[in-house]
């Protein structure tokens, strides 16, 4: 499954989006209803990330081309600010700050629309999102209160009954308190 291989495989991109007001989550909109936490600039960011355990180290900013690779056009994603930081020995988190949750989760849907695997799956709060670098780091992010953001229709047909699911922003794009194990 995609989204498991990211859990365990992904090393290099966790993705961090920081929402500034669209879809009305500033102001209690759905994914605020969800209950997910908000950050306003990466340092609110980190200490979010950190608030169970170390799961956000060494962070820096992070050029722009790092990201590029995995999603083309950073524009396209609505990211707006960048950073990395470890997640265990040689893996790292990376952060993005987006100006747009909608069009972040718009652009995801069209990605794997066009390519069957690009994973979509990341963690989110209301004003951002992250792609764990390892298990461990995922477990701490579901513990500081993120959610879990997929385009996937086969991972959420497979969520079992008793999790929260909000498809709000984007028809096809949901966030989820479920975390395979």
């Amino acid at each position: 499954m995609r989204l498991t291989k990211t859990l365990t495989a992904v090393t290099a991109a966790v993705a961090l989006t920081a929402l500034t007001g669209c879809g009305g989550e500033a102001d209690g909109g759905p994914l605020a209803a969800f209950g997910l936490p908000k950050a306003d600039d990466m340092a609110a960011l980190e200490k979010l990330l950190n608030k169970n355990g170390p799961t956000c180290r060494e962070l820096e900013p992070r050029t722009a081309s790092d990201l590029e690779e995995r999603l083309k056009d950073l524009s396209a994603f609505a990211v707006k600010e960048t950073a990395t930081c470890k997640a265990g020995r040689d893996e790292y988190t990376s952060l993005m700050l987006l100006s747009d949750m909608k069009k972040f989760q718009e652009a995801n849907k069209k990605a794997l629309e066009a390519d069957p695997d690009f994973d979509t799956g990341y963690f989110v709060g209301q004003n951002f999102a992250v792609a764990a670098g390892n298990d461990d780091a995922a477990r701490q992010m579901k513990a500081a209160g993120l959610a879990l953001m997929a385009c996937d229709p086969k991972f959420k047909a497979k969520i079992p009954s008793g999790y929260k699911i909000s498809e709000e922003l984007v028809k096809g794009c949901f966030v989820t308190d479920y975390l395979p194990s």
